[in-house]
């Protein structure tokens, strides 16, 4: 029984110790790695800096197309900033700390660099197999200009603000401008004079056509009486009516 108990102590004794051996190895491993990518960022900013290499060299030595895309990208990141930073002074490689970023699965080095109008501090990521991802240039600002920006985002946003509280009132002050026209209007027409009332139509009076020869045979009848005469003896030549009355009619 104690032979056993000893058996099974010393296996966990060495599965102990062969656990530890493997952390520790794995942990001497990723310190190469740190000091690697620390020194490979150090080495690439002091090519970026000092223009030691073109941009088709620096491309040339890309291991695939991604690489050689963030070296145009590192390329372009510092023509971007040396007019803001000036030339280098100094890059501190004792400032160089590395990071892992276990999501994007990166490895972030950060440097510190002196230069003549203003200091930065220069990140350059590693992707996992160990190829350039990125490059930035950020400069260190001191509290004044922090606070200087702050006040100019500030102000920016009330300008903004304003100019969207003066555009309200106008379109609230749209409607006042409409009623103003319609009293306008309605004011205008009241004082135009009323139109004249149209003429009535005029009704011609109809006269009645009557038979022609009945009306020659009572002429004649009326005369013929009058003179005592026969009316076949008389003839009528013409007849002509005066004014608008109907004589025979009042008769």
């Amino acid at each position: 029984m104690k032979r056993k108990l000893a058996v099974l102590l010393s296996v966990l004794l060495c599965a102990f110790g062969l656990t530890a051996c493997s952390s520790s190895s794995a942990s001497d491993t990723a310190s190469e790695d740190m000091a690697v990518y620390k020194t490979e960022a150090v080495a690439l900013i002091d090519t970026l800096v000092n223009e030691q290499k073109t941009l088709d060299e620096l491309k040339a030595e890309a291991n695939d197309e991604d690489e050689a895309a963030a070296f145009e990208a590192g390329f372009s990141a510092w023509e971007d900033a040396k007019e803001e930073l000036g030339a280098v002074s100094e890059i501190k490689e004792d400032s160089a700390d590395v990071s892992y970023e276990n999501q994007n699965k990166l490895y972030v080095v950060s440097v510190d660099g002196t230069f003549d109008k203003r200091d930065a501090v220069v990140t350059v990521t590693f992707d996992k197999k160990g190829n350039l991802s990125s490059v930035a240039f950020n400069g260190v600002y001191t509290l004044g200009e922090k606070s200087k920006a702050a006040l100019n985002t500030v102000m920016g946003l009330a300008v903004v603000f304003v100019m969207l509280i003066f555009i309200s009132l106008i379109i609230y002050c749209f409607k006042f401008i409409h009623e103003a026209e319609e009293r306008a209007a309605a004011k205008k027409k009241a004082s135009e004079p009323a139109p004249a009332p149209a003429p009535a139509p005029v009704v011609e009076e109809t006269v009645e056509e009557e038979d022609d020869l009945e009306l020659v045979a009572v002429i004649a009848a009326a005369i013929a009486a009058s003179e005592g005469t026969d009316p076949n003896g008389l003839v009528v030549r013409s007849i002509k009516r005066v004014g608008k009355t109907n004589n025979w009619k009042r008769a």
